[in-house]
């Protein structure tokens, strides 16, 4: 799990630290997010039936400002909504590259919370539990956007 927690507090910096100094923030996202997709798709874990206290309200906007401070060149992407389909004009929907990492960082904060003050079983099932069902997606449109940039 030192791994993950390394991971977790160097990506949640980009949420919490207006200005993150690193020459190269990008590849440096896309390293962080690569790696906490890794650990996602390898996590083991005991589920922890012990009823803990929910972790805080962490402030969105807050992470979304400090987000667009250190990627001020983030923006809106369109994206195909099941790609799936292989037909003339196939439906589109429209991303956000600031909310996608923002929400990434949201959960992850959670899951730190939860490493700080419930237990190991508990924090990785949050982790799990988060990615599947909502950072997950996130995280793949994030780096296929970013991917997309540099071509």
């Amino acid at each position: 799990m030192s791994k993950l927690r390394k991971l977790i507090d160097e990506i949640t910096e980009f949420g919490i630290n207006p200005k993150v100094e690193l020459t190269d923030k990008t590849d440096v996202l896309k390293n962080l997010l690569v790696g906490i997709y890794s650990e996602f798709l390898n996590v083991e874990f005991e589920f922890d039936e012990t009823d803990y206290d929910e972790e805080p309200d962490f402030n969105y906007n807050e992470i979304k400002e400090n987000v667009k401070s250190n990627f001020p060149n983030f923006d809106w992407y369109s994206m195909v909504l099941d790609s799936n389909k292989m037909e003339p004009n196939i439906e589109i929907g429209i991303g956000d590259e600031l909310d996608d990492l923002a929400d990434i960082i949201k959960d992850l904060l959670a899951v730190k919370w939860r490493m700080d003050n419930t237990s190991k079983n508990d924090a990785l099932w949050h982790f799990e539990f988060s990615m599947r069902t909502h950072s997950e997606q996130h995280l793949v449109d994030l780096l296929k956007r970013l991917k997309d940039r540099n071509e």
